[in-house]
């Protein structure tokens, strides 16, 4: 049996015609060769229109792969097991920062950097010993005035090169200079957060420090002022004084209460300005609160020579806030303006209703007056000024701020008004009012009250570690005709409420070996006692903290005689 390829020719029309011979010719055989020729190169025509839309398909497919190819938007390349590139796309070319045809047969480490030259080696040797998996690398190209970070991703491959089977790394050039700046970023705000975090416990740190140090530093100026407080306070022992003594005594009394006034003020303004002044809710008469603080001044507006007038005139008096707090306010810009106004003049206290349910209340007088700067400097604290918005005759110039911020905290404003130097001065301060019926009768001021004295001799126990405060307190009580006994320490205050029985304790909070909290505590354990805490720490928190423990009353140094003696007979007589 003959070969296919010798059949084919054997059938082949153009091999018949060949072996035709001269006697085999006759006009059938030729008719029907030549029509095997048409059918022949009709055949042999269709092949190759076929064969040229192969090859015309094939080097468009070629055109497409190199396009894609070169504008690939990742750099590719091929480079030898050794690092060589043997081809490269345009935007790996772009990535180099070199022209294609001058990159081919280079190494690829001559564009890597110096730090990571050895990154890229290792990269090399994993690559060496890959089967179907790819390896992967970050590294950094030298840029010219940038660095360039890329990620290498390289397969191995063999392929035909210069005319041997040699593998090549097919790779992958991933620019991931925007991810890698994206992350410096975000790093540099994470440790710009971390920074601001920290700077703030620090603050807060600090801050804390700070009240910490003016909550002590208050305590140890308060605690030996309360002997000299609670003998000038004492009524009944001023009445034997002779009156030049008495005179004497009244002027070093009104000094004392400035400097207790300073130590709150200072205090109060720390708390405002970390928004930490707390400010009770109760119904409060403005018109009942201004004559008091009106009275309160009446010594001081007589020595000055300056009259106070007052036109209380709002229809709704009534306000929902501090009571305590709001004296402050109208006590701090009624002294000061006493204290910047001439002999002979007149300070006048004016309040009256406003639209939105507020009552004004203004102050004012035809003093010293103020500048326009420091007028706006009041009116926009944010704004800052170079002069203090009222210049205090004597202590630090708190007063301004610590009004502002009562008023803030009851949802009122404060506000200046004056026309210059020697024009005078309005202060208007306008809080919302209530308008529910009154549900509180005012309760007259202390110094008002009668004092009827103890209808029994009550035995109270002093603690008190302050050697001066404990023997001016126990005198003072004594001569009131108490039945005091003193303990310095909690042990002796354990000790001589196991011995005696006493109706009130009264001591201090800190002592050398304890606290009068705790105090209360183990004697009301042992049987029911009444108590009054003193301390010089004065916080609504350090208030809090005496009534959780057992106390009625948290009395802060200096101690006013008559406001203990008051909180005694309160005690004592609801007994």
């Amino acid at each position: 049996m003959g070969s296919p390829n010798r059949d084919q020719r054997r059938d082949d029309p153009l091999e018949r015609l060949r072996r035709l011979r001269p006697s085999d010719i006759d006009e059938g055989a030729l008719t029907e060769l030549l029509h095997e020729l048409q059918v022949h190169e009709e055949e042999l025509t269709a092949q190759n229109r076929q064969l040229i839309e192969t090859q015309h398909a094939l080097e468009e497919s070629r055109d497409r792969y190199v396009d894609l190819y070169d504008f690939a938007p990742i750099g590719f390349m091929t480079i030898s097991e050794s690092g060589v590139i043997r081809e490269i796309n345009l935007t790996g070319a772009s990535l180099l920062h070199r022209e294609r045809g001058k990159i081919l047969g280079l190494p690829f480490r001559a564009f890597v950097r110096t730090m990571d030259k050895s990154r890229f080696a290792e990269h090399l040797r994993q690559c060496r010993h890959l089967d179907q998996t790819t390896a992967t690398t970050e590294l950094t190209l030298n840029g010219g005035d940038h660095v360039t970070h890329v990620q290498l991703v390289t397969r191995r491959h063999g392929s035909e090169h210069e005319g041997e089977t040699t593998p090549s790394l097919l790779t992958a050039i991933i620019d991931i200079s925007q991810r890698k700046r994206l992350e410096e970023e975000r790093r540099h705000a994470e440790d710009a957060n971390e920074k601001l975090v920290r700077d703030r416990e620090i603050a807060r740190a600090r801050a804390d420090a700070k009240d910490h140090f003016l909550a002590i530093l208050s305590h140890e100026l308060r605690t030996p002022l309360t002997p000299i407080v609670a003998t000038l306070s004492d009524d009944r022992l001023l009445s034997l004084a002779p009156e030049p003594l008495l005179h004497a005594l009244q002027t070093v009394r009104r000094n004392l209460d400035l400097e207790v006034r300073l130590i709150d003020d200072l205090l109060d303004v720390t708390r405002i300005s970390r928004d930490r002044l707390v400010v009770t809710r109760e119904q409060v008469n403005i018109h009942d609160l201004l004559r008091d603080v009106t009275a309160m001044l009446d010594d001081e507006s007589r020595q000055c020579g300056v009259r106070v007038a007052c036109r209380l005139d709002a229809p709704h008096p009534r306000v929902i806030g501090d009571s305590r707090r709001l004296s402050q306010v109208f006590w701090n810009l009624l002294g000061n303006a006493i204290k910047f106004s001439n002999a002979g003049d007149t300070v006048v206290i004016e309040s009256s209703g406003k639209p939105g349910g507020f009552i004004e209340v203004s102050v004012t007088d035809t003093g010293a007056g103020m500048t326009e700067a420091v007028v706006r400097s009041i009116n926009d604290p944010g704004e800052g000024a170079a002069e203090m918005p009222i210049q205090p005759a004597s202590g630090l110039g708190l007063g301004l701020a610590i009004c502002r911020g009562v008023v803030k905290a009851h949802g009122g404003t404060l506000r200046a008004v004056s026309q210059g130097r020697n024009q005078g001065s309005s202060f208007v301060v306008r809080i919302p009012v209530d308008m529910a019926p009154e549900r509180t009768q005012r309760t007259p001021r202390s110094s008002e009250q009668p004092r009827k004295g103890p209808a029994l001799t009550r035995r109270i126990l002093l603690v008190e570690d302050h050697r001066d405060s404990a023997d001016t307190l126990s005198q003072l009580l004594m001569f009131h005709d108490y039945h005091v006994r003193v303990a310095r320490t909690m042990q002796e205050a354990i000790a001589a409420a196991n011995q005696e029985v006493f109706d009130l304790l009264i001591s201090d909070i800190r002592l050398p070996d304890g606290s009068g909290l705790d105090l209360i505590r183990r004697v009301q354990s042992q049987r029911p006692i009444r108590g009054i805490a003193i301390s010089g720490f004065g916080t609504e928190q350090d208030q809090r903290r005496s009534r959780e423990a057992g106390y009625e009353t948290h009395l802060t140094k200096p101690l006013d005689l008559n406001q203990l003696l008051d909180a005694i007979e309160r005690i004592v007589s609801s007994a």
